[in-house]
């Protein structure tokens, strides 16, 4: 017996949550001050965020793990362009702990490092963040939710403060 297409299921309307769209941006602001406190610089932009980052929410939804919490933000020496595929640093030379966060508004998350003077002085290229259980102080733990390019010098002169606004919305 054939079904006339008056009878079939509408499946596009039978879940009407599926045809939302929802997104995570990031936003990165580094802003680097002298000893005295004067800014010297200020950057903005965006980051890619991994597979492994998107995994790390996927898993948190589905009660598959309990903490995806950022933990820690890696600096490197490589200026490899980031890949949705990367679970590391091209190099890792310096990693820190998480300095606070704030969730500022609904949907939003704001995590904060700081990079003291006499810190990672040297070559930056690149910035990564860890997140869940695994993350730890030592290179290559945790899971890396984002990766992005940032290039300076830092000298034992300046302190560096990294911030990054998530942002969970309906597109």
């Amino acid at each position: 017996m054939r079904r006339s297409r008056r009878n079939a299921i509408p499946v596009r309307n039978a879940f009407p949550m599926l045809n939302a769209r929802s997104r995570w941006r990031t936003n990165i602001r580094v802003t680097v001050c002298d000893l005295a406190g004067q800014v010297l610089d200020v950057r903005e932009f965006h980051n890619l965020i991994t597979n492994d980052g998107l995994n790390l929410v996927r898993d948190g939804l589905s009660g598959d793990i309990t903490d995806s919490e950022i933990k820690f933000v890696a600096i490197g020496d490589d200026n490899t362009a980031p890949l949705v595929g990367d679970t590391a640093l091209g190099n890792e030379t310096f990693r820190k702990a998480r300095t606070s966060f704030t969730t500022p508004a609904d949907g939003r998350v704001n995590t904060v490092h700081f990079i003291a003077p006499a810190e990672a002085v040297g070559t930056i290229e690149e910035l990564g963040w860890f997140a869940g259980t695994a993350a730890g102080a030592g290179a290559g733990t945790g899971e890396m939710i984002a990766r992005v390019l940032y290039s300076r010098t830092k000298t034992n002169l300046e302190s560096i403060q990294i911030e990054r606004l998530d942002t969970f919305e309906e597109a």
